[in-house]
């Protein structure tokens, strides 16, 4: 066919505007025929007209032509279009596979900052926390970089946190685990900071836990550096040994306890001066710690004296201790009828030779040994040496559970008044226990769930025939009615780890029935029952506040067990009985006033225990007057509270040999470092718990100073105490402006050590040497009580109690057989010599008794042989 030539002829023209539909028609559908307009060569004006193009029919597939986002893993895969519908595109819905968008950098970058926004703020948190518990250096870097990095809203929250309270805050939540309690007095309790077994001073000494006293003072040394030099926080010792445990140890482990020359094993002192240390030891002791029963051992008592038997060697090691223990303390109260300073050794070195050598030690125990090894480890306490003490205890302990006297005893053999001895025997085991616990800060070799003993009857040992006792030592049903749950310490044991709303607990929602108890006469075993009662509750606050398991656990919860053990004290005290209420003054006998006061220390002890661990943070005050105290600001004031309430059970005035008669001589020391130490600690802080008793808490803290030095003219261990309290409060004096020229110092005559050895008088002394000790008589008017040989002191930098070994033994070797009377520290009394070979004695062995028995002769050729 031939080809046409170009004519006007008319054109299609198709409207913009539905291009795009046609683009977008399906193969499937037939194309309509779309209007055409014509355009001839003379109508211009039909050239604007369009033709409608027909829409697509619904259900068309369509040819996903745009852009999508983002692409699913799956297309992505395939390398197929996708249609970037959520939550599953068409493709795969159609293909029926598993669809998933992969994470865009949008949300990748929101997600990564959104982590770390919320990393960063945990971290300003905690720094903050931390900011509020250390000290000194540590504590300035870190408000720098908080300053640093903060805007002027987080500054200023931050100065708001670092101005709160002194204590741990309570504004967290219940279970807020970033909250550690790894803070104040518990910070590093898990771990031990230095090496206990580097130098025998480091090994007499020990390692001793956050609940000490001891590592209170060191605290307190540490932060009188510091305010002596004007300087917030505590100092950062450069070197291990300027403020290490041993230290600021005022105990005498460091001293050598054994005789200079040999004892004659079964020499007895005169009846005289027996009946007086024994009557003694049944006034000042024995109601305190019953660990013989005093009806039979003092029947055994008069027969062994009046007639010619001979008992067995453990019975006379119980006797010697009875003797060293009431010769020291006829000793600290300058008892007219005393004898040498040294005759509690000598009756110490005694009772070692018949019970405590080498056979015995490896024999199995029965219930006199129990016996002498528990009076040993009091002697220890009460001589000072609490770390010897603390290992004789665990033997002790260790005797009396293979004997199974911490359970109950059901057996039908055993008479039920020897049941109540021998329970008597395991309370006087765990007591002691608790209070060695206490002042070491060690944990108790006594573990929880091992004890089923019933708590003691409050009846004396005569007593115990009566129908009264009788009735509940034959019903132990009844006992348990009256005795166990009428006491606060009463499933005490059986607390959780948690107790909710502990902070908030009172003592009226441990309501128990005290009336049976409280309508008794007083007497010591009803005294002895109420401090077991304590005592009790006391242990469970070292478990509970004190366990290594406080490092790991929130504050919230330790805040929890510490008011939930404050109502269990508080209980306590609500159902003591009348005659012992200490916040009572009234004239009693001599022995209720004993009782009374025992109760009261030990109580207000277990509160500044209680509270110590809310005494910290120097630079910290309450968040505003308008808020609530927080929890731990209350504890910290009822620490502060206990401390001066304690002081107050004392007068004014100090007489040091009437506090040995009427206190709880043994420990009594303990006490009284509980509460200067805290009261130091309270002034180096610049008394911010309680701005308004600033003048009270010096005056205080004054008054047991004054109490040390008094104490101090007789008992070395109160000397070392009295240097380390004075010369830190001269420390903070300095620093915070104190007036402490009304203090009793001891003379800076360097002759004054020796001449007070020798026991001579001092010119001067009257001005210098504080208060009397004892109302002198004729035959002591030529000789003064003074201090113990001490080194020199050095006021600023904390004091030294290196002794100078070489002298004293030189001085002692050149008299050996010298009686020093009224000497602050007894000849035997000297350090130890850890050179070998320095026995000046050899071969005697006063410890083995080896060749004792060709020193002197036999029984039946001794003029007397019992005294």
């Amino acid at each position: 066919m031939p080809l046409r030539p170009h004519t006007e002829e008319p054109s299609v023209v198709v409207s913009s505007t539905d291009s795009q539909t046609l683009t977008s028609t399906s193969a499937s559908q037939p194309p309509q025929r779309p209007a055409l307009t014509t355009n001839s060569g003379g109508n211009n004006a039909d050239k604007s007209k369009k033709v409608a193009i027909p829409r697509q029919r619904s259900g068309a597939a369509p040819r996903y032509s745009r852009r999508v986002p983002l692409a699913c893993e799956s297309c992505r895969h395939r390398k197929t279009k996708c249609s970037g519908d959520t939550p599953v595109c068409r493709q795969c819905k159609e293909l029926r596979v598993s669809c998933r968008y992969p994470v865009s950098w949008r949300e990748k970058t929101k997600t990564q900052l959104s982590k770390l926004s919320t990393k960063t703020s945990d971290y300003e948190n905690l720094l903050r926390e931390l900011g509020s518990v250390v000290d000194g250096r540590a504590a300035e870097r870190i408000k720098l970089v908080l300053d640093k990095h903060a805007g002027s809203e987080s500054t200023a929250t931050s100065t708001e946190a670092q101005s709160s309270s002194v204590t741990p805050q309570d504004e967290y939540a219940e279970d807020d685990v970033s909250s550690t309690s790894s803070i104040g007095s518990l910070d590093a309790i898990d771990r031990v900071e230095e090496d206990v077994n580097r130098t025998p001073s480091s090994r007499a000494t020990g390692y001793m836990g956050k609940n000490s006293e001891v590592i209170w003072m060191q605290r307190v040394r540490k932060e009188a550096e510091q305010r002596s030099r004007r300087l917030p926080g505590y100092y950062e010792a450069g070197q291990e040994s300027d403020f290490t445990i041993h230290s600021v140890n005022y105990h005498l482990d460091d001293m050598d306890i054994s005789v200079p020359g040999p004892v004659h094993v079964y020499w007895m002192p005169p009846r005289k001066v027996a009946d007086q240390l024994f009557q003694d030891y049944l006034e000042t002791v024995h109601p305190f710690f019953p660990i013989i029963n005093r009806t039979l051992f003092s029947a055994q008592y008069k027969t062994f004296f009046d007639s010619a038997a001979r008992p067995g060697d453990k019975w006379l090691a119980i006797l010697n201790m009875i003797f060293a223990i009431a010769a020291k303390h006829a000793y600290l109260t300058q008892a007219p009828w005393r004898g040498d300073d040294n005759d509690h050794l000598v009756y110490l070195t005694r009772a070692r030779i018949l019970s405590m050598n080498g056979d015995v030690l490896f024999s199995h125990p029965d219930l006199q040994q129990v016996q002498v090894e528990g009076l040993i480890a009091y002697y220890l306490l009460s001589t000072d040496q609490i770390n010897r003490a603390w290992r004789i205890a665990a033997l002790a302990v260790r005797s009396a559970i293979t004997l199974g006297l911490n359970m109950k005893n059901t057996s039908d053999t055993t008479a039920k008044v020897s049941k109540e001895a021998r329970y008597r025997v395991w309370w006087c085991l765990y007591t002691f226990e608790h209070i060695l616990g206490i002042m070491t800060g060690r944990a108790s070799c006594i573990t929880d769930g091992i004890c089923t003993t019933p708590l003691p009857l409050p009846f004396e040992e005569e007593q115990l025939s009566e129908p009264a006792a009788t009735r509940l030592l034959n019903n132990p049903n009844l006992r348990q009615d009256y005795i166990e749950t009428a006491l606060a310490s009463s499933s005490v044991r059986q607390m959780p780890s948690n107790p909710r709303g502990g902070r908030e607990a009172d003592a009226a929602d441990q309501a128990r029935d005290p009336s049976w108890l409280r309508n008794l006469p007083p007497s010591s075993a009803l005294g002895f029952l109420y401090y077991v009662d304590l005592a009790v509750i006391s242990q469970e606050i070292v478990n509970r506040v004190y366990s290594l398991d406080c490092i790991s656990i929130p504050w919230s919860h330790i805040e929890n067990r510490i008011g939930e053990l404050r109502s269990r004290i508080d209980l306590w005290y609500q159902n003591l009985h009348e005659a012992y209420d200490f916040s009572r003054r009234e004239d009693q006998s001599t022995d209720i006033v004993r009782v009374k006061l025992f109760l009261a220390f030990h109580y207000y002890s277990a509160r500044i225990t209680l509270g110590r661990p809310c005494l910290c943070r120097r630079d910290a005050r309450q968040t505003a007057a308008s808020k609530r105290p927080t929890f731990s600001h209350e504890m910290a004031v009822v620490t502060l509270d206990s401390a001066r309430r304690m002081l107050d059970l004392m007068p004014d005035v100090p007489d040091a040999a009437r506090l040995y008669q009427v206190c709880p001589w043994w420990c009594i020391l303990h006490y009284l470092m509980q509460a200067t130490s805290v009261l130091l600690l309270e002034l180096s802080f610049g008394c911010i718990h309680k701005p308004e008793d600033e003048t009270n808490f010096l005056d205080s803290t004054k008054k047991a100073i004054r109490w040390l030095f008094a104490m101090a003219q007789i008992s070395l261990a109160s000397r070392r105490a009295w240097e380390l309290c004075f010369g830190s409060l001269r420390q903070i004096a300095r620093g915070m402006d104190y007036d402490i020229s009304d203090m009793p110092v001891f003379g800076n005559d360097p002759r004054a050590h020796s001449l007070i050895q020798s026991g001579q008088p001092q010119s001067g002394e009257a001005t210098n040497s504080g208060p009397m000790i004892y109302q002198s008589t004729p035959a002591d008017m030529s000789q003064s009580l003074g201090a113990p040989q001490l080194s020199n002191m050095h006021h600023d930098s904390g004091m030294s109690f290196t002794m100078n070994h070489q002298n004293q033994q030189q001085h002692y070797q050149q008299q050996p057989h010298q009686h020093h009377q009224h000497s602050g520290m007894p000849m035997n009394f000297m350090p130890s010599d850890p050179s070998p070979g320095g026995d000046a004695y050899f071969p005697y062995d006063p410890i083995s008794g080896e060749f004792i028995r060709s020193f002197f002769p036999a029984t039946g050729d001794e003029d007397q042989p019992w005294g």
